[in-house]
């Protein structure tokens, strides 16, 4: 093939196989992961490219996979306006300011207009990552990059911490103060755009878009707080950069928000654990059916990796031979 198997597959093309990758592939599962983890903190990780590109190619030393996401986190945006985000051991992610009033939100606004260049140089190093990935990576191999969907990231950044699955401030908010909502999630919207394109430019060759807390939304305050940016972020993305790059819409908790996620624009939409794989791709008519979804993704359940090997291979074999 002339394009990488991850890359065709994206794009809706035939296949010799189905192209394999995980969504969390480097990590603490990996035993060269942890040493690294003793000398250095995750956000320091995170900001250092020549670490996070060896992070990055880790798991394709060892294993096939067919695409390498970069070393990175969904909570970057928030970190370069300055909301003082940490690490915790035990604990994950910590901002030390919340975002909660609308006076929050306009000085955010406002830090965003008065100095672009300056927030996004708070993300310059992802793209520094993928640059020396690109470099490295082989050219059967697909590079992908990221960004937290805005209400995703908004979550964290009213929260100010995650809460595995609740969100009980953010979603309070969204029905106290839908317009400092929205209107956060405008700004992460906008700034994302800048991001994902600054990510092509640096080398990734596929993007996607983590809706980690789909789950926390109805499918009304999905259309106004989801659906909304993503479908700007879509259409912003695709406007400015002239190749073809595929872009994931990952929903964790797409099962009453499938159709709604579809309608969007993304090239592949990514299927949580929760659905079977088959009946989504019936229910939207089909791959590159109705909805103009090209290829969809997923959905192996992550803990399936804990089961005896011949588990696995029967949970993958359903799978690739349902599709």
């Amino acid at each position: 093939m002339t394009e990488p198997l991850l890359l065709a597959a994206a794009r809706g093309k035939k296949t010799l196989r189905p192209p394999v990758w995980l969504m969390r592939q480097a990590g603490r599962y990996l035993p060269e992961y942890r040493a690294m983890r003793q000398k250095m903190g995750t956000l320091q990780m995170f900001k250092t490219p020549e670490v996070a590109c060896d992070i990055t190619l880790q798991p394709l030393a060892r294993f096939p996979m067919d695409g390498a996401i970069v070393y990175a986190d969904i909570l970057h945006i928030p970190d370069a306006l300055g909301l003082g985000l940490s690490f915790r051991e035990g604990e994950g992610p910590v901002f030390a300011e919340t975002v909660r009033t609308q006076a929050d939100v306009a000085k955010l606004w406002d830090l965003w207009n008065a100095d672009r260049q300056a927030v996004l140089a708070g993300l310059e190093h992802v793209g520094q990552t993928l640059q020396r990935v690109k470099a490295r990576l082989p050219q059967d191999k697909t590079l992908i990059g990221f960004a937290g969907a805005p209400w995703t990231v908004a979550c964290y950044m009213i929260e100010g911490r995650g809460t595995h699955g609740e969100f009980f401030e953010a979603r309070r908010l969204a029905y106290t103060a839908p317009e400092v909502v929205a209107s956060l999630v405008d700004l992460v919207a906008e700034i994302t755009v800048e991001y994902l394109v600054m990510q092509v430019k640096s080398g990734a060759q596929m993007l996607q878009l983590f809706e980690s807390w789909g789950l926390a939304l109805t499918p009304r305050s999905f259309d106004t707080f989801a659906a909304a940016p993503v479908s700007r972020i879509l259409a912003a993305v695709a406007a400015q950069v002239s190749e073809d790059v595929p872009v994931v819409y990952f929903v964790n908790g797409i099962a009453g928000l499938l159709h709604r996620a579809a309608a969007l624009g993304s090239s592949v939409l990514g299927v949580d654990w929760r659905v079977d794989l088959v009946e989504a791709a019936e229910s939207l008519g089909g791959v590159s059916g109705a909805y103009g979804v090209r290829a969809l993704q997923g959905n192996l359940d992550p803990l399936t990796l804990f089961a005896p090997e011949p588990v696995v291979r029967d949970h993958v074999r359903r799978i690739i031979d349902g599709m």
